[in-house]
C-alpha cells in the first residue's frame, strides 16, 4: 500500500547546503526508508536555484524533486510558500499526497489548510521538531520569541504524529507549552567543533575564554572549526586565536576529518534537542567532551549498557566550571582514551545505524497515515471505479477523476477516503510520481484431485 509523502526541504544556509545537518538527515532518512520499504514515494519541494545541487543528493525512482521559488536561505521567521505555485507544480489531477512530513513546523497549519480546506483532501501531518527558541521571558526583547514558539506548539496540536529526538527536548517543549499556557591522526592533538558556531549556544565563551585560557598553559592542541553555516564572523578566528583553524569541507572531506580528529567538544546550552554532528563524530572514534546540561547524556547513554553509564558520564560530560579540567584530563591521557573510545564508537555505529532506527520513523509515518479514514460503505462511485479498473486494467488518478466528473467540493466525501479504499484493494505503482492503479490479480484455485 503506497504512502506518498510531501516534504519541504529545510536548511539553514544556501552557501553550503551539502554541509547542513538538516539536508543530511532527510537524505539519509529517505534512503534508509527506501532500502527497507519500496512502497514509499517522496515529493520534495526544493529551491529552484539549488536544483542541480540537490539532484545529486536525492536519487531514486521513489523520489521526485519539485523546484519552487521559495527562499533559498531560511532565516528566523522566513517561512512561507506560494500557494498558487505549489498547486500548479503538484497538479492534483495526477499527483496524490497521503502525508505531510514537516521539519519546519510553522508551515504545518497553512499546508493543512491548503490540502484539506482548499482542495478537500484528508491529509495529515507528521511533524518533526528539532529546535525551539527558549529564553528567559523577563524582558521585552526576549518575549518576541513567543510567536514562533506558539506556531510550533500549534503544529504539534495539528499533527497526527510529532517526532522529537530526546526526552530532554520533549520536556522543554512541554514546559514551553505550560508557560504559554587512531590511525592517521595528527601529531598535534586535534579538537573538533563540528557544529554551527552560534553565539547563543555558548560557542564564543568556549573559544574566547575557556580554550584561550587553556592555550596559555599548554600548546599541544588545535581547535578545528568546520563552520558548516559559513558564518563570516568566524573566518577571522584563525588570526585572533593561534590554536584555531577554520575550514570549509565537502561531505567526503568532512567525514575524513572526523576520523582524523581526536576529541569532539560540544557546548549546546539547551536550545537544540539533538546533534547529528555529535553522533557522527563519536561514531568516527572522536573522544567526546559534551555539556552535561543538555541532551548529550541521553544521546550517549542510550547506546551504552547500564553497567558502563556511570563511568562514561564522569569522563565525557562537563558542567561549565569543569570544562577545562576535564579537557586537560583527556589531553593528558589521549592515547589511552583513543583506544577506549573505540568501544563506544562501535556501539554508536550499531545503535544509530539507519537500518536499526528507521523502523521507528516508518512507524510514525504509518501512524500519521492511519489518521485518515477509509470510506466505510460501498457506493455508486466505488462501483464505477472498480468497473473502470476491471475493464481498462490500469487507470491514472486523472482518468478516474474525469470518469467520475470529480472536482474539489463537488462531493460530500473527500477523495482521500476513495484513495485509501483503492490503496488497499488495488495495486499502485509506488515508483511513479503519477498516481495510477491496477486491479489486483486474483489467485487461481488449483482443483483438488481425487482422494
Amino acid at each position: 500500500m503506497t504512502i506518498r509523502v510531501l516534504d519541504i526541504l529545510n536548511f539553514s544556509n544556501r552557501r553550503n547546503p551539502q554541509a547542513d545537518s538538516g539536508v543530511q538527515l532527510k537524505k539519509e532518512l529517505i534512503s534508509a526508508i527506501l532500502r527497507n520499504r519500496d512502497d514509499f514515494f517522496f515529493y520534495i519541494l526544493i529551491p529552484s536555484e539549488l536544483h542541480a545541487t540537490f539532484e545529486s543528493e536525492f536519487k531514486g525512482k521513489n523520489v521526485c524533486l519539485i523546484p519552487v521559488n521559495s527562499l533559498s536561505r531560511q532565516q528566523g521567521g522566513a517561512f512561507h510558500f506560494d500557494v498558487s505555485e505549489i498547486t500548479s507544480r503538484l497538479d492534483f489531477k495526477k499527483v496524490d499526497v497521503d502525508l505531510l512530513f514537516v521539519n519546519q513546523p510553522e508551515l504545518t497549519a497553512p499546508l493543512l489548510d491548503l490540502f484539506n480546506k482548499v482542495h478537500f483532501f484528508d491529509v495529515h501531518s507528521f511533524g518533526y521538531i528539532h529546535w525551539m527558541d527558549w529564553k528567559r521571558s523577563d524582558n521585552v526583547k526576549n518575549r518576541w520569541n513567543q510567536p514562533a514558539n506558539l506556531s510550533i506548539l500549534t503544529s504539534i496540536l495539528l499533527s497526527a504524529v510529532t517526532g522529537c529526538n530526546s526526552q530532554y527536548g520533549k520536556a522543554r517543549i512541554l514546559k514551553e507549552a505550560a508557560a504559554a499556557q587512531t590511525n592517521g591522526r595528527f601529531t598535534t592533538k586535534t579538537i573538533i567543533f563540528p557544529f554551527r558556531t552560534q553565539k547563543y549556544a555558548g560557542f564564543k565563551s568556549l573559544v574566547e575564554i575557556h580554550m584561550a585560557n587553556l592555550w596559555k598553559r599548554r600548546k599541544d592542541f588545535r581547535l578545528l572549526l568546520t563552520n558548516p553555516s559559513d558564518y563570516d564572523y568566524i573566518k577571522n578566528y584563525s588570526q585572533r586565536f593561534p590554536f584555531v583553524e577554520v575550514c570549509r569541507l565537502d561531505r567526503k572531506d568532512y567525514l575524513e576529518t572526523l576520523w582524523k580528529a581526536d576529541i569532539v567538544v560540544g557546548c549546546h546550552n539547551g536550545s537544540n534537542q539533538w546533534s547529528l554532528a555529535a553522533v557522527e563524530a563519536i561514531a568516527a572514534e572522536c573522544v567526546p567532551l559534551l555539556n552535561q546540561s543538555s541532551f548529550f547524556p541521553e544521546m550517549i547513554l542510550a547506546a551504552t549498557p547500564k553497567y558502563d553509564r556511570r563511568a562514561l558520564a564522569q569522563k565525557y560530560f562537563y558542567y561549565r566550571g569543569t570544562f577545562t579540567q576535564k579537557l586537560e584530563a583527556l589531553l593528558d591521557k589521549l592515547e589511552d582514551e583513543k583506544l577506549q573510545v573505540k568501544v563506544l564508537a562501535k556501539r554508536f555505529r550499531r545503535f544509530y545505524n539507519w537500518d536499526n532506527r528507521v523502523a521507528d520513523w516508518i512507524h510514525c509515518f504509518e501512524l500519521a497515515d492511519a489518521a485518515a479514514q477509509e470510506i466505510t460503505s460501498r457506493s455508486k462511485a466505488i462501483g464505477d471505479i472498480e468497473a473502470m479498473l476491471d475493464s481498462k486494467g490500469k487507470c491514472t488518478k486523472e482518468s478516474i477523476l474525469q470518469h467520475l466528473e470529480w472536482h474539489p467540493k463537488s462531493r460530500q466525501i473527500s477523495w482521500t477516503k476513495y484513495r485509501k479504499y483503492l490503496r488497499k484493494r488495488a495495486v499502485e505503482d509506488s515508483k511513479s510520481p503519477v498516481v495510477a492503479f491496477s486491479p489486483k490479480r486474483k489467485s487461481r484455485r488449483v482443483p483438488r484431485g481425487p482422494g
